[in-house]
């Protein structure tokens, strides 16, 4: 009951106003692969509102025959770009129109796609800190004094659990954060996902190593993972349908775990929020 009331208390989230959307979904792994199709299914009710929608897939990854029990892929594809194979599949299936970037996410591929009526979602479902660095760091094209129009929604898992965690600016300031400081009835800014998780920059063991794992290693967590990953897509895409379509956003973290079979998110109060001001004279570059 007090996790409704907090709910309910909780201010929505409003984007800069638009005509145009640039969806940009980097890596299309585990997570990635069902998020994509998810993502069309948004796109075709978002085609009612009339607004200019594009669709970029972005990942420098190939099919392997390792990734078919586990990520949204079949046997026919192992091989070939996963990006390109995802947008060939997803288009025809979809009937949208769909970019194919078989590299990896680099910071001017959004710079070069930003414009004034448009809001851009760039969709991280990474597992390394590297990718997510360069995310973090196109968050600075939002400005200080307008309403956001670049969000970060980072998608992350473990074995049987995971998070989803949506942002906009790398020097949150809860004073500009809201449409009027004094009574505040909406949010124009939210504090980039690593203000809240500063470790999803820390490179984890396994981007410091090889990675050579065994078959064994390999087989054992495929079956630990298997639904994980659209556990985390399915938490996703309804921060997305609300962020762009229905509105009434008021999250802006998530957390499951299959196990315990539970899920927790923080919402977007002014005592949650709060919590990842950083003052001015405190910043550092």
């Amino acid at each position: 009951m007090l996790e409704l009331t907090t709910y309910q208390q909780a201010l929505p989230v409003l984007p800069r106003n638009h005509t145009r959307i640039n969806f940009v979904l980097v890596g299309v792994g585990g997570t990635g692969g069902f998020l994509a199709e998810d993502l069309c299914r948004i796109i075709l009710q978002l085609q009612h509102t009339r607004k200019e929608i594009n669709f970029a897939i972005v990942d420098g990854d190939i099919v392997e025959l390792k990734n078919i029990s586990r990520q949204n892929y079949q046997q026919a594809e192992i091989g070939l770009p996963k990006a390109e194979t995802l947008a060939a599949r997803c288009s025809a299936k979809y009937g949208i129109e769909i970019t194919a970037v078989c590299d990896w996410f680099e910071e001017d591929m959004i710079r070069t796609a930003s414009w004034w009526n448009t809001l851009t979602v760039i969709i991280g479902c990474v597992d390394n800190s590297t990718a997510r660095s360069k995310i973090h760091s196109v968050l600075k094209i939002n400005s200080a004094n307008e309403p956001a129009s670049l969000f970060w929604l980072d998608c992350g898992n473990s074995n049987y659990s995971g998070q989803v965690v949506i942002g906009t600016h790398s020097n949150f300031d809860i004073v500009q954060a809201s449409n009027n400081p004094d009574k505040p009835q909406f949010w124009l800014h939210l504090p980039s996902p690593v203000l809240v998780h500063p470790e999803l920059l820390v490179p984890q063991p396994e981007e410091l190593s090889d990675n050579n794992l065994s078959c064994a290693e390999i087989q054992a967590r495929n079956y630990q993972s298997l639904f994980v990953n659209k556990m985390t897509s399915a938490i996703a895409a309804q921060y997305l349908l609300e962020l762009t379509l229905t509105g009434g956003l008021k999250k802006f973290a998530s957390y499951f775990d299959l196990k315990a079979m539970s899920t927790k998110s923080l919402y977007t109060s002014i005592d949650q929020l709060k919590k990842y001001y950083i003052p001015q004279t405190n910043y550092h570059k």
